[in-house]
């Protein structure tokens, strides 16, 4: 089975689902690192905040994975965000678009 990640600060994956689980920024990253995607589930907000107090999102995990796209590494083929929040998910979407999908 494909291997999916969820990442949500709050919400749990579908009953029955078998994904990774990250809750936050550093664990999303720590996952990504050693493991390879098919799918992730991800929202923005992810109530994360570095010891600065600036917010660690959905959005800083998509730019990671940007950046292993750059450096040549597996990124997920598929990518559901779980946000309601309309400005950050155009953004997101954005980002997934046009530097993730594969072409």
């Amino acid at each position: 089975m494909a291997k999916t990640l969820w990442v949500d600060s709050i919400r749990n994956p579908p009953a029955g689902s078998d994904y990774d689980i990250a809750r936050n920024y550093a664990q999303a990253v720590a996952y990504l690192q050693v493991n390879t995607y098919y799918a992730i589930c991800i929202d923005h907000d992810l109530d994360d905040f570095d010891a600065s107090g600036t917010e660690k999102t959905g959005y800083d995990v998509l730019m990671y994975l940007v950046q292993l796209k750059i450096a040549s590494h597996a990124v997920p083929k598929h990518y559901e965000l779980l946000t309601a929040n309309p400005v950050d998910r155009e953004r997101m979407e954005g980002v997934i678009y046009q530097y993730l999908c594969v072409s």
